[in-house]
């Protein structure tokens, strides 16, 4: 019977939602949303103590399809006059009361829209009420064995839940999981003590007048059924669960059998059955005691309890990635002592089923032994778990033999060791255990020499000699190329051997990755390029030069790993100082001799003669011949000429320091400024301080990581070789108020004659964006002018991209187009994608006149994506970091601009969504068009208006956006003409007052019309590029 009451509540509930499933927000209009329990009586409220007297009152339900009414009560004159018999007035005196209240017991098919309507002369009142109908299933039924208690709670329609959430007797929080269309709490191992009164919270997704609704579940123990088992538990006597016979759990007949060994004191991994479970008890049997298991560790994860260890029991932990003893998945982590080995079995318990493993562990220790007489040293090894061990024996790092070792007893074996101790007898003595099974486990004990030995001469000896004369080399290295240098050359100008002279190490650096070579055609208009042919010499040396750079990169990055490991050989002490310098001293110079063989074989390249002396003319005359003629090659762009500083032009909003931004959220009111509180705080600003310049601000802007760079090269260089010959483009080197050397790349489209090539577009690219090959190939196919440039620390440009960067960068980049380019700022369009919205709205806000902004899958904050992918226990550090190192608010700084704005939602993005590209609510995009809304137009944007925009917000295609838009029958003209005549009148200062006398509907319509205006979607990923036909200028009115 409860079977079958069960399947047909998920029956019910499955048609329901199916039924509800295609209501849309538009439908549910509602004054109140009231939740009942199926089978309990529950009263709809409808009160007005002033319509009192003669009144007429009816309760009638709304049908599925939309317009039809079912009457359920109807009253006058003091009497129910007609209506189904269930259905009530919870007050008879009604005409007195003003209590109109409908009373009834819920059953399936009465959830829906329920209509209360009084009317009193010309006096009406209308109430709808969102009847929405708590199924609660719990398997099994009333009272309860031992065993596992399941609690399920559904509610129909559920488009109006926000959360369901479950709470134990006395309030005690429960885990609860959604899986289909139930809320599922469980109880494991459900005993006397967990009989009472479970509560269901049901929170409304949207407004409603009480918080939440609450319900209680009574769940009685059968105690003439209650377990034996469930008492030897808690006595830690007899190992129950799996082996129980009346309990209701179902032994599963795969038991997992490991036999294994550890190091004393060292963390070993204790596996659990690899199955999905409730909860976990893990039960300890000392073989060798030949004591009782003993219940050493229990773990209930939908509660999150853990029970007390028992006294003299080994210490287990839950051991953490890739196990979640959260979500199910459970292991354990053992750091043992010599009196812990034997037999340790987990039982894994899903439901009623339940999974076994057993380990059998044998421990080692290696220790000191006193001893009797003072001319030796005993070493002792100590092993437990010995029915599992096939032999245990002793070895030295000097000897090929054993060293004598003797058993004084069983589970024992010493090594003795003369002294004093000498270079014969000193080093490390390993103790190897051999299991039965095969595995080998060792623990290692090192004998040191004294210190007193160096002193009395017997100390190694000294490197340093060696290492000094090797050093020595490094000069007479360098004067033997110098002479080959001076002896061979066969450039016959005197100026440019000066040069080579006095640059030959600036020579040698400056065409560090010479890959093309690019000369201009007789018209002028297009380059015709050829990659440089390096001589054999040079290719071969330059080749170990680029692997040594990346076996550099990769030390540098993975260097804390490889110190710890070094540390943990011991190969970070004094002793091994010395040798270490001689290898690397030895590696460093034969480098240096590499660098020599390179410069060698480029001085004999004549392309590379031919660079270097157009090199020095336009160092010495930067006429725009010479520049021409110097942008025919691709070189080290650290030795490119300056073409704009900001030292060329005056800006009041500049200083040495550099621009101003946004400051960060300020405390709160009350907040201590003392001495004290500075202290306190210290530790926190120390460790985001670290945080932000390490790997925080390389996982924000992964393209700034040099071995990223690397492996991008050849692309790159690519595509700035498509921009320079296909379209014409000139590269320029800017120099920005922090010293950073801004890589730019300019393409000039005024003299084509099309339309858009007197309006700039500016390009932002992403975090891992470059301009060679990020979005100004867009703006390219439609004709605009374009300027491209790269992040600081991004391709050629210096620096590291932390906001004060970015931002000098931007403004030097508007400096430069409007000083050297010649371009007004109410020419130059901003186009943004991803993490370039900050720069694009810093922009905007420093730059008003700008004519419009394009930011294509930009964020509103970058805040909410940090706390996305970050422990949530990191949350204050997070917060504190984010706000003070990489603050990027673009909404805020986006809300200071007053011009057209144009914003593209990715809608299967990946990347700036909290949630997933599945939800597209999630995206932050959303909140970036929201925030702007609310600041431009507030009185629009109420309540009501949030409300349509997110509806609308939440179409994942075209065909969703134009069914909400059609609904609202939102009227384009009319909108335009609402607005015109605002700006006419109120001028085009923001925020503007609109809306402000309009009726509910025409908000929402207008609302929707700025919501379709300021966003447009395009159906992709995050990373896709974006084509010209998805970029257009944006909206004005």
């Amino acid at each position: 019977m409860e079977f079958d009451i069960y399947t047909l509540a998920l029956l019910y509930y499955w048609m329901a939602s199916f039924i509800h499933s295609g209501q849309t927000l538009t439908d549910r209009e509602y004054d109140d949303i009231v939740v009942t329990e199926l089978g309990r009586p529950t009263t709809l409220p409808c009160v007005d103590p002033e319509m009192t007297g003669t009144v007429t009152v009816s309760w009638t339900k709304h049908g599925t399809p939309k317009g039809m009414e079912k009457l359920l009560l109807s009253a006058s004159e003091g009497k129910v006059s007609s209506g189904p018999p269930k259905f009530s007035l919870a007050d008879p005196n009604f005409l007195e009361s003003g209590v109109f209240s409908l009373l009834f017991v819920p059953k399936i098919g009465d959830q829906g829209l329920i209509t209360c309507l009084v009317e009193k002369q010309e006096r009406k009142l209308r109430k709808v009420i969102l009847h929405a109908l708590l199924t609660v299933t719990m398997v099994p039924a009333s009272p309860l064995p031992y065993g596992i208690l399941r609690l399920e709670a559904s509610v129909v329609p559920n488009y109006m839940v926000g959360s369901i959430t479950w709470a134990g007797p006395g309030g005690t929080p429960l885990r609860s999981e959604v899986r289909r269309m139930e809320t599922l709490t469980k109880i494991p191992h459900f005993n006397q003590n967990d009989q009472g009164t479970y509560i269901c919270v049901i929170q409304p997704k949207y407004n409603c007048s009480v918080a939440n609704f609450s319900f209680n579940v009574d769940v009685k123990m059968d105690v003439s059924r209650e377990d034996i088992c469930w008492q030897q538990e808690r006595s830690n006597v007899v190992p129950c669960g799996c082996d129980a016979t009346v309990a209701s759990f179902t032994k599963v007949p795969n038991d997992l059998q490991i036999s294994t060994g550890s190091v004393a004191n060292r963390p070993h991994p204790l596996a659990c059955p690899p199955y999905k479970g409730d909860s976990v008890l893990v039960r300890w049997e000392n073989l060798e005691k030949r004591m009782l298991p003993k219940l050493v560790y229990q773990y209930d994860r939908w509660r999150d309890s853990t029970a007390p260890p028992v006294e003299g029991s080994p210490l287990l932990q839950l051991a953490g990635p890739p196990y979640n003893a959260h979500s199910g998945f459970f292991s354990f982590l053992l750091s043992p002592e010599i009196r812990d080995s034997g037999v340790f079995t987990c039982d894994v318990f899903h439901d009623d089923k339940c999974y076994r493993q057993r380990t059998t562990l044998s421990v080692l220790k290696v220790e000191v032994s006193p001893s009797s007489t003072s001319s030796s040293l005993y070493i002792s090894c100590r092993y437990s778990g010995i029915s599992q061990v096939e032999k245990v024996g002793w070895s030295h790092q000097n000897r090929s033999g054993r060293p004598r070792s003797f058993s004084p007893g069983p589970g024992k074996i010493n090594v003795n060791i003369s002294l004093p101790i000498t270079a014969d007898n000193a080093g490390k003595y390993t103790c190897t255990m051999l299991l039965r099974n095969g595995q080998v486990i060792g623990a290692v004990y090192t004998v040191t020499l004294p210190t007193t030995v160096e002193s009395a001469g017997v100390a190694a000896p000294s490197l340093l000699p060696p290492l000094s004369a090797l050093l020595l080399l490094v000069p007479l290295v360098a004067a033997a190329v110098g002479v080959l240098l001076w002896r061979q050359r066969h450039i016959s100008q005197r100026g440019i051997e000066q040069s080579l002279s006095r640059h030959s190490w600036e020579a040698e650096n400056i065409y560090e990755n010479p890959e093309d070579m690019r000369l201009t055609s007789p018209q002028g208009s297009v380059y015709m390029g050829w990659n440089y042919q390096p001589l054999r010499l040079e290719k071969h040396t330059d080749s170990v030069i680029g692997w040594a750079s990346v076996l550099w990169s990769l030390s540098y990055y993975s260097s804390p790993l490889l110190l710890c490991y070094l540390y943990k050989k011991g190969y970070i002490c004094s002793s091994k100082f010395v040798p270490v310098s001689q290898y690397v001293g030895t590696v460093l110079i034969c480098l240096l001799g590499v660098v020599c063989l390179r410069g060698w074989g480029r001085w004999k390249n004549s392309e590379y003669v031919q660079f270097f002396s157009i090199l020095e003319e336009t160092r010495k005359n930067n006429t725009p011949s010479n520049k021409k003629k110097l942008r025919c090659f691709d070189f080290d762009f650290s030795f490119w000429p300056v073409d704009f500083s900001w030292t060329e032009f005056s800006n009041p909003k500049l200083s040495k320091a550099g621009v101003s931004l946004l400051k960060p959220e300020s405390r709160l009111r009350g907040a201590a400024d003392g001495v004290l509180q500075q202290v306190r705080t210290l530790p926190c600003h120390v460790i985001s301080f670290l945080i932000a310049h390490s790997f925080g601000r390389r996982m924000l802007y992964p393209g700034s990581v040099g071995l990223l760079q690397k492996f991008m090269r050849p692309m790159l260089q690519q595509g700035q070789a498509k921009l320079i010959e296909e379209f014409n483009g000139q590269r320029n080197k800017l120099v920005a108020c922090d010293g950073n050397e801004i890589d730019t790349m300019f393409v000039d489209r005024r003299a084509d004659g099309r339309p858009g090539g007197s309006t700039l577009v500016i390009c932002c690219e992403g975090n891992a964006g470059f301009y060679e090959v990020g979005c100004m190939n867009t703006p390219l196919e439609g004709g605009y002018s374009v300027l491209g440039w790269n992040h600081p620390g991004f391709g050629d440009s210096t620096g590291v991209p932390f906001p004060q960067n970015e931002a000098n960068a931007m403004d030097v980049v508007i400096q430069f187009a409007m000083q050297k380019l010649g371009f007004q700022l109410n020419d130059i369009i901003i186009y943004a994608w991803s993490i370039g919205g900050f720069t694009a709205s810093w922009a905007v806000m420093s730059y008003p006149e700008l004519k419009a902004v394009v930011l294509d899958a930009s964020f509103d904050d970058l805040l909410p994506l940090a706390l996305k992918v970050m422990p949530a226990s990191w949350t204050p550090l997070v917060h504190h970091t984010v706000r003070q190192y990489m603050n990027l608010n673009n909404a805020k700084q986006l809300c200071q601009y007053p011009g057209p704005v144009l914003l593209i939602r990715r809608t299967k993005d990946e990347i700036i969504t909290t949630a997933g590209p599945e939800d597209i609510m999630s995206n932050r995009g959303n909140d970036l068009l929201l925030k702007l809304l609310q600041f431009r137009y507030p009185k629009v944007m109420a309540d009501e208006g949030v409300r349509v925009v997110r509806e609308w917000l939440g179409a994942s295609n075209t065909i969703a956006e134009a069914t909400v838009y059609s609904q609202y029958e939102v009227d384009d003209d009319w909108c335009v003409t609402v607005l015109q005549s605002y700006r006419t009148h109120n001028g085009t200062a923001f925020p503007w007052s609109v809306g402000e006398d309009m009726t509910l509907e025409c908000r929402r319509r207008l609302a929707l019309f700025l919501a379709r205006k300021y966003m447009r979607n395009f159906e992709t990923t995050h990373c896709t590029p974006l084509p010209f036909s998805e970029f257009r200028a944006p909206w004005t009115l």
